[in-house]
């Protein structure tokens, strides 16, 4: 049964999520959509959930550590699981508006890059690139939630001073409230990304003793290095301010997190499609170009 189950399951569930979000904020009699929208998540994750233990049966690791489908596809779950509890606890935040098209752009991402299983994955290092990925995961996570709160506190600080007024289905918290949150999802995140990071230099030490050596200089590796390199600044910024402007931190940390967001998923798109020759750490391709598209191509129908 969980063989069955395909991406398009849950995409199609979160689709449905989205247009009902869309619906909800359009329309003024909207109290009946909440439920609905909360019970198509759940099919959703269920759903992903399931395919997520098939992928992990099949290629005899966890899904973080399998391929990068698997971890794009792992890092929409944790954002869907995130919206479902934040939904629980209050259900008039319009936070689906916003955090949906991310997960839908993350699943739909993963059609596109490869999931063949992940050569240098030896037993001797398989704890350390576990908490490696999972701190890549949930660094990435918090850098989301960043984006958006960042996105709601721009909206709510644009209607707050034109006086406008939006249907009863979109309700944002103060801006004083999003800008906390906001800090403290930097301040987690920062610190997340910089061990997963340290880890994953420290692994790429490793197994250059090994049979399958990597470059430092991969064009894949510098890039996340320079990625690093500007979140890092914008954070130390951020918190070293006294007196910040939360409008122009709101737009920094909009432009930070969306540049982090496309590199980190562009990059892994563009080296295992094959229109850039990258191989990495994050990024094993042993497929030719014209198999891989054949094999994108079965993941979209299927």
């Amino acid at each position: 049964m969980l063989s069955e189950v395909t991406v398009f399951c849950f995409m199609a569930s979160y689709l449905v999520a989205l247009g009902l979000e869309v619906t909800r904020f359009l329309r003024k009699k909207n109290g009946f959509l909440r439920p609905l929208i909360f019970l198509f998540s759940l099919a959703g994750l269920v759903a992903q959930t399931a395919y997520l233990l098939n992928r992990a049966r099949t290629t005899q690791l966890p899904p973080l550590l399998s391929s990068s489908h698997d971890w794009l596809i792992v890092f929409s779950w944790v954002l869907v699981a995130i919206f479902l509890f934040i939904n629980l606890i209050d259900e008039e935040l319009s936070i689906g508006l916003f955090l949906i098209p991310l997960v839908l752009a993350l699943v739909v991402s993963s059609y596109f890059v490869d999931d063949a299983t992940n050569a240098l994955m030896e037993p001797s290092i398989r704890s350390w690139a576990m908490l490696h990925a999972s701190l890549l995961v949930l660094g990435g996570v918090g850098i989301v939630l960043s984006f958006v709160l960042s996105l709601m506190y721009l909206i709510q600080h644009r209607r707050l001073k034109q006086k406008q007024n939006f249907s009863s289905g979109f309700n944002l918290p103060s801006l004083a409230k999003l800008s906390r949150l906001n800090r403290w999802a930097l301040m987690i995140s920062a610190p997340l990304m910089t061990v997963g990071m340290g880890i994953g230099i420290g692994l790429g030490v490793y197994v250059r003793k090994g049979a399958h050596a990597i470059s430092f200089f991969d064009p894949v590796i510098i890039v996340y290095e320079v990625v690093w390199v500007g979140m890092m600044l914008s954070v130390i910024f951020i918190l070293r301010t006294k007196q910040p402007n939360q409008k122009h931190i709101a737009q920094l940390t909009i432009w930070t997190g969306g540049l982090i967001l496309l590199t980190v998923i562009g990059i892994q798109i563009l080296s295992n499609v094959r229109i850039l020759d990258f191989e990495s750490w994050h990024s094993q391709i042993t497929t030719p170009v014209i198999e891989l598209h054949d094999s994108t191509a079965e993941r979209i129908l299927s």
